[in-house]
């Protein structure tokens, strides 16, 4: 029966069964081979991709060494990354299991490519690497090392600059109002000299206030002459009486001619003297305004409110190991004390007032006399007009009198050393105070110059010519780096300021006091929000070498600066060039110590407030504290230069480093950020003697791979153009690329 049915199937006379069979056979066929080669070139796209992988991630495993252990930075070093990624694809071909049996999978490389897709040079992805290397060991490091050994002292840094800033300002205008009282007090005085010299006050010679009318007036022309001549021309008058021939008409004319020469000039002398004594005592009382007004400024400076400071964002911060320090709290206080000592300098309202009614009698004093030379005036043209008369020589002379006791008035209250001027002379002098206040400015002149012996003797220094070629190579490797990463360099070096380009001590204190609230304004912004700029600078420090104080040790001591030179090379400084980018063997050096002396200066100014307190008046303490913060910071100078470190500060028994000070100036000066990445890629590349640009970070690679088709390469080819596969089909092989990207 079975047997029957096949021969049916067979040989059906029809065929219709044949063709059938054939058909559904055939198209067995054709879905199992096209599904076989699929599944073949799917595991040819996973294999391909993998060797594709390992065969990048190969070549990024030959990195260079050297790079990473001195600067913990990944770039592509070693053996040819083309010949490493074709051998890593030639054995990823399955040629192994081919030999060994059955081989479903067996590959053959076509082509392979590999392109660099990231360079080290690039300033995102250096950035990349650095903030990576030290993103977790650098908060640790600076709050442990340095931050929490400055942040105690911040209440009492806070207050000390505070305190210098007040009384800073209130010294500069305390100078500008006393020099407008003094000024007050020259024109009283040369309105007092007005009233002494003038024509209008004709008395006897002897008198302070008498003075010659020329040569053209007979008998001194002062009207004492006009009196001790006035009986004898009365005694003329009288004698010739109604005379028609008068015999002493002559000497009556000639005395009667001078009398009213002498009364004109009188006259007009005593219209001078009220103008001019009017006029200065108006400029005086303007003077004193503006004093006044330069008062209510120092009014408001000291009464001002303390605006926010880079000290409030590190109060009140939990830092791991920090512990206060016993006597920074008393310091505090003690400043405060300080501070408030500034009313001394503040005239009250009082003093202005007396000071107005004092100018105002002295213009109604100066009135007074003139009023009495009108007076004398007057009586001298009534004895004129009446000789014979008893009452006219004594009404002369009861005149003169009068202007004698007004002037000698005028004289006891505003000339003399008796005198209300010579007492608010006294009173502006101040001659006690001053004195101390001059011969602490002398001292302080003197430790400001000490102070720049070192900074000076560094600027004074020769470049040694090596030193200099090997910092224009540095020069050019950073202005690549700017040009590399498309960024535009700006005019000169983003370089720091130095302490050395203050005009006096006082500049010098105030900007030490500034440097110190951007150091904390630094360290509040790191521990708020640890910026990258924080992550450079501890880089920097933990990678670069630095310019040890103790080379300047024979400079400060004996001012020997041939040693200094020679060790000013640019392998020795590359931390303070990477700050400051000074691009000579000097410059760096110079901001770095000036920096470094303008930081303790501040907290040694700090300390000169509170020794210096007991000298009561502010300026003496201003000064004091000036000239006690140079001679400590001058001392410590010279701890760095024997030992590295010096002591923070009497109220803080602990040590930093020259390196800890050079970690805290990173905080200060933020800068450009392409052009502190440019210099650190400067740096590594002199050190190196790489390109950064081009050493590769990333690469990309490209395998081209074929396997040959089993079965239909046309249907496998149709099923490509329907974009179900990636590839295509050439010469009964199916070829396809895989393309993978890998970076450090």
């Amino acid at each position: 029966m079975r047997h029957t049915i096949w021969r049916y199937l067979i040989n059906g006379e029809d065929g219709t069964i044949t063709i059938f069979a054939v058909i559904v056979l055939s198209s067995l066929l054709l879905f199992f081979g096209t599904l076989i080669d699929y599944a073949r070139i799917a595991a040819m796209g996973l294999t391909s991709e993998n060797a594709a992988r390992t065969g990048v991630r190969s070549v990024l495993s030959a990195y260079d060494s050297w790079l990473y252990e001195r600067y913990g930075l990944f770039g592509r070093g070693g053996s040819e990354g083309e010949e490493i990624f074709r051998e890593v694809l030639e054995g990823s071909r399955g040629e192994e299991a081919a030999a060994g049996g059955f081989g479903l999978v067996r590959t053959r490389l076509e082509d392979a490519k590999l392109h660099t897709s990231h360079v080290l040079g690039d300033h995102d992805v250096f950035a990349r690497q650095v903030l990576e290397e030290m993103k977790y060991k650098a908060p640790v490091d600076m709050t442990l090392e340095v931050v929490a050994k400055l942040v105690p002292l911040g209440d009492s840094l806070r207050q000390s600059g505070e305190t210098f800033h007040t009384l800073d300002e209130l010294r500069k205008l305390y100078e500008k109002r006393e020099k407008l009282l003094e000024d007050v007090l020259l024109l009283q005085e040369q309105a007092a000299d007005i009233v002494a010299e003038s024509e209008a006050l004709p008395l006897v010679p002897a008198g302070k206030a008498a003075l010659k009318l020329g040569s053209n007036s007979v008998h001194n022309g002062t009207v004492q002459s006009l009196l001790e001549r006035f009986a004898a021309y009365a005694r003329q008058v009288g004698q010739d009486g109604g005379a028609d021939e008068p015999e002493n008409g002559n000497e009556i004319a000639s005395f009667e001619k001078e009398a009213a020469s002498l009364a004109g000039q009188i006259r007009s002398a005593s219209a001078a003297l009220e103008q001019k004594h009017a006029e200065l005592l108006s400029r005086a009382r303007r003077q004193l305004e503006q004093a006044k007004a330069v008062n209510d400024e120092m009014i408001r400076i000291n009464s001002r409110t303390v605006p926010p400071s880079g000290y409030d964002g590190v109060r009140g911060k939990d830092v791991p190991g920090a512990e206060p320090y016993p006597d920074a709290g008393t310091a505090a206080s003690e400043l405060e004390e300080v501070r408030s000592s500034g009313d001394k300098l503040i005239r009250n309202e009082g003093w202005w007032s007396s000071y107005r009614q004092e100018l105002g009698d002295q213009e109604t004093s100066g009135k007074g006399i003139v009023s009495e030379v009108e007076q004398l005036l007057s009586r001298l043209s009534i004895a004129m007009a009446s000789p014979g008369s008893a009452a006219a020589t004594r009404l002369l002379n009861d005149g003169v009198t009068e202007i004698q006791l007004a002037v000698q008035h005028y004289e006891s209250v505003y000339a003399g050393q008796a005198s209300l001027l010579a007492k608010r002379k006294t009173e502006l002098a101040d001659a006690d105070m001053k004195k101390q206040l001059k011969e602490t400015e002398a001292k302080t002149a003197a430790a400001w110059q000490n102070a720049g012996r070192l900074l000076n003797g560094l600027a004074s220094m020769r470049d040694l010519p090596e030193h200099r070629e090997l910092f224009q190579s540095v020069k050019s490797r950073y202005e690549d780096s700017l040009l590399f990463n498309q960024k535009q360099q700006e005019d000169g070096d983003n370089a720091g300021t130095g302490w050395s380009q203050a005009k006096d001590a006082n500049q010098a204190v105030e900007r030490s006091t500034g440097q110190m609230e951007g150091l904390f304004a630094g360290m509040s912004d790191m521990l708020a929000k640890s910026r990258d700029m924080f992550y450079y600078g501890e880089y920097a420090s933990d990678r670069f070498s630095h310019f040890a104080p103790q080379q300047l040790l024979d400079l400060i001591e004996n001012g020997d600066i041939e040693g200094v030179a020679e060790a000013a090379s640019f392998h020795n400084q590359e931390l303070e060039y990477w700050l400051y980018g000074f691009h000579d063997p000097i410059g760096n050096l110079i901001a770095a110590y000036g920096e470094l002396f303008g930081v303790r200066l501040a907290v040694r100014t700090m300390e000169g407030l509170i020794v210096s307190k007991n000298l009561g008046h502010p300026l003496l303490i201003l000064s004091g504290a000036i000239l006690y913060g140079l001679e400590k910071t001058a001392e410590d100078m010279l701890s760095f230069a024997r030992k590295g470190s010096a002591p923070l500060s009497k109220y803080a028994k602990v040590e930093l480093g020259y390196l800890d000070y050079l970690r805290l100036f990173a905080l200060l000066h933020g800068g450009k950020e392409e052009e502190r990445l440019s210099r650190m890629i400067a740096v590594i590349e002199q050190n190196s003697d790489l390109v950064l640009a081009q050493v590769p970070s990333g690469v990309t690679g490209e395998a081209s791979i074929s396997i040959k088709l089993w079965f239909l390469p046309g249907a496998t080819k149709l099923i490509g153009r329907l974009g179900l596969l990636r590839g295509r089909v050439n010469d009964g092989r199916f070829e396809s690329s895989e393309t993978v990207g890998w970076s450090y």
